[in-house]
């Protein structure tokens, strides 16, 4: 009998004494040792939560036992296979029987191969579930307790303070919590918002929080965690706390308060009107650049001044996987203007008749996308109309008595839990499908539009400028000095004119 052995540690249980992975292992060998079973191979997820089966061993597991290379799956318990009764019983049912594949417990007495052992080991299953249920319950007693007493509810202190082992407490770290009340006191002033507060605390070289640089939304944070004026929150309430106020509570309240109230004056996107979108790039680093708008005369409402930029994101920060430098300062550069610098060049640029008509033939080749969509709709119909006869066959195994009110609602909510996931993945394709067929044009259309082009460009909306725009340019570069660069596709134009 070969045997594949089962081992799980969650975080939590790391320091328990008898089931660290380590005490699981020596167990079960010597329990294969001792029925005589020849060992096949461990499969151990260190780390991970019994909730669910998204885990590593647990997939490679189920892909070896549906090969057949093993005859017995062992554990220490139950629940280190999984604290969820309906994944116990999917594994069970559905991978481990209709391989003929045993299931032990070295410390469980069951039966698998016998309709009683089946039932206990579904019964343990519950109570596996039940404990976990529990557990996380009581988690969340405790969290609301030690809210309600005031206490530190662990993890890492926030900006201005340190944890006290002794007291078990937080306390005011005094450097730290001058740089917590120049944020408010900056803020509170009107002339500063998030971004240029995280910008001052930059530019002056003050450490952020565990070493990291200075965010917008590491200030916005800060502005309304109620901690600084000596209070803890849980789930929307506010208890007094045991440590000591960094701020006023009045003052946090202004704070938050502008905060809040600062969301409904953001300025709106301008769709349509970010002309490089996509294609353009900073020229100092190599990032991606951004559309940025800001509201110049806040709070003023009449008349609402709304100006977009275009800003690196290196300087931005706004999404941290996008930066390539940190140290990158290529500047706000106003998108009106970079917009006008660059159809200026394109309208200049000379443009020949079979460039144009390569260009499109180029184009047209890169929707060939279109045809991959295509066939992943198929594919999901198909899937559907299985999922649907799946649905029906339950059904009527059910009316039939051979299924029982439970398990038909599992194995039905798994299928309408698939299928809503298929339609809603088709509803998005067929509609990229239809927006990919608008945006087609043969090159014998786009050649004759190119005659005209200065006539057309004028009259074209701000979504044709774009269209135009991204099928005829490959990348814009912009430098610190305000200097453009525009890069063509190979075949949509003749040698660039001196300058570009």
């Amino acid at each position: 009998m070969r045997v594949a052995a089962y081992i799980r540690v969650s975080t939590d249980e790391q320091a328990e004494q008898g089931i660290s992975i380590p005490a699981q292992k020596s167990r079960l060998a010597a329990y294969c040792q001792a029925q005589g079973w020849d060992f096949y191979s461990f499969y151990v997820d260190d780390g991970y939560s019994g909730k669910n089966l998204d885990r590593p061993a647990v997939h490679c597991l189920l892909e070896d036992a549906r090969a057949g290379l093993f005859d017995i799956l062992l554990v220490f318990k139950l629940d280190r296979l999984s604290r969820r009764q309906r994944d116990v019983l999917f594994i069970l049912e559905d991978v481990l029987d209709p391989g003929r594949i045993g299931f032990k417990s070295a410390t469980e007495p069951f039966d698998t191969t016998t309709a009683f052992g089946k039932a206990a080991l579904g019964m343990m299953a519950v109570f596996a579930q039940l404990e976990r249920e529990t557990i996380i319950e009581r988690v969340k007693m405790a969290k609301r307790e030690s809210a309600r007493q005031g206490r530190f509810p662990g993890g890492t202190p926030p900006f201005g303070y340190t944890y006290s082992p002794e007291t078990k407490e937080m306390v005011v770290d005094e450097v730290r919590a001058d740089t917590v009340r120049w944020i408010y006191r900056r803020y509170l002033s009107g002339s500063a918002g998030y971004q240029s507060i995280a910008a001052e605390l930059e530019a002056r070289e003050v450490p952020g929080p565990t070493g990291s640089t200075w965010r917008r939304q590491t200030v916005r944070k800060m502005l309304l965690n109620p901690v600084y004026a000596g209070l803890m929150s849980h789930q929307g309430t506010l208890y007094t706390g045991r440590h000591e106020a960094i701020i006023s509570r009045q003052i946090w309240e202004r704070a938050r308060s502008l905060a809040l109230g600062r969301k409904i004056v953001k300025a709106p996107p301008r769709t349509g009107e970010a002309l490089l979108s996509g294609i353009i790039y900073c020229g100092e680093c190599g990032a991606r650049m951004r559309v940025k708008n800001t509201w110049q005369n806040y709070p003023c409402t009449s008349p609402k001044k709304i100006v977009s930029y275009y800003v690196c994101y290196s300087q931005d920060r706004s999404a941290r996987h996008m930066s390539k430098s940190p140290d990158c300062r290529c500047g706000y550069k106003q998108s009106s203007l970079i917009d006008r610098e660059v159809a200026g060049q394109l309208l200049c640029t000379p443009l020949d008749e079979a460039g144009i008509r390569a260009a499109a033939a180029d184009l047209l080749e890169e929707s060939c996308t279109v045809k991959d969509t295509r066939r992943a709709i198929d594919q999901a119909i198909k899937e559907l109309s299985h999922i649907e006869k799946s649905i029906n066959r339950w059904y009527t195994a059910y009316e039939k008595g051979a299924l029982n009110s439970g398990d038909l609602v599992l194995r039905v909510g798994d299928l309408n839990s698939r299928k809503k996931h298929l339609q809603e993945q088709l509803d998005r394709w067929e509609k990229e499908v239809r927006e990919e067929e608008l945006l087609q044009v043969t090159a014998t259309e786009l050649a004759e539009d190119m005659r005209h082009f200065q006539e057309i460009w004028a009259e074209a909306t701000p979504e044709e400028r774009k269209a135009i725009v991204s099928s005829l340019i490959i990348a814009v570069k912009v430098y610190k000095d305000s200097r453009v660069e525009v890069s063509y596709h190979q075949s949509a134009t003749r040698l660039p004119v001196d300058g570009l």
